[in-house]
């Protein structure tokens, strides 16, 4: 398994406090079958050069960790990063802002409780400029709660979503959960990740049990291609196809949640 969204450098973020912890979130990894992550520290609008070689010198100082402790994990570059409306600028100018490097994919962010204006033309640019946007766990915006459309302007408008394996487990409440359900049932999500910062209590590395819990619900083939197929691509510098999906999946008159609740009866 492939995970492109997680929180693994030390000391930097919001992710773990020493190297120890990072690395003891990585054995975790590679104990449930991950072979590859995506080091994904949060970054905004600007991005000074001392953070950017911090974050690399970090990145290089667990790789090394990783050789010598013999974690069979390869780590590579990335940034989850914040909202804004100039990105592909901020982009051109960093070499943390795309996945792997590789001038690609893009990991994005917004504010959980207030959905900025001008999301859809920002995506716009960004493909535009040939960048494929990843919109990082859309099942926890609380302002896309009443107004569905929104997840499904995201793609629309060239964007993939990411769902986070917590939200799977039910680790972001239910509403989290049922809406993460409904994306994945209707096949609109390319990526599961685990979206991990510690290595204990609900925000660590669940790939594989996220996996294990959506075998009832979703076909291998699909679950496979959310933890490794797709998120392969992004190593093989492979573009991905904007996703085409039916217009009557999107929903219309009633809410998203009264949607859910019929097609997944959660408790």
């Amino acid at each position: 398994m492939i995970d492109i969204h997680n929180h693994i450098i030390y000391q930097f973020d919001d992710g773990p406090k020493s190297i120890d912890e990072a690395v003891d979130m990585l054995k975790m990894a590679a104990d449930q079958g991950i072979t590859d992550v995506f080091a994904t520290s949060h970054f905004s609008e600007v991005i000074p050069p001392p953070l950017e070689e911090d974050y690399f010198w970090k990145l290089d100082v667990l790789r090394n960790e990783v050789r010598d402790k013999e974690i069979s994990v390869r780590l590579h570059s990335g940034s989850e990063m914040f909202f804004h409306h100039y990105m592909q600028e901020t982009i051109k100018q960093t070499r943390v802002s795309t996945l792997g490097g590789l001038e690609n994919y893009v990991l994005m962010e917004f504010p959980l409780f207030l959905m900025p204006a001008g999301v859809e033309d920002t995506l716009y640019r960004l493909t535009m400029e040939g960048y494929i946007p990843i919109i990082a766990h859309p099942e926890r915006y609380s302002s896309l709660y009443n107004n569905p459309q929104k997840i499904l302007n995201f793609i629309k408008y060239g964007g993939l979503l990411q769902v986070n394996a917590g939200s799977v487990l039910g680790d972001f409440g239910r509403t989290a959960k049922k809406i993460a359900m409904w994306l994945l049932e209707n096949h609109l999500v390319h990526f599961l990740g685990s979206d991990a910062h510690s290595p204990s209590g609900g925000r660590t590395f669940k790939l594989l049990q996220a996996a294990h819990e959506l075998e009832a619900y979703l076909d291998k083939d699909y679950i496979l291609s959310l933890v490794e197929g797709n998120p392969r691509c992004i190593l093989d510098n492979v573009k991905l196809e904007k996703m085409e999906f039916n217009e009557e999946t999107a929903p219309r008159n009633e809410g998203l949640l009264t949607r859910v609740r019929k097609r997944i009866k959660f408790i």
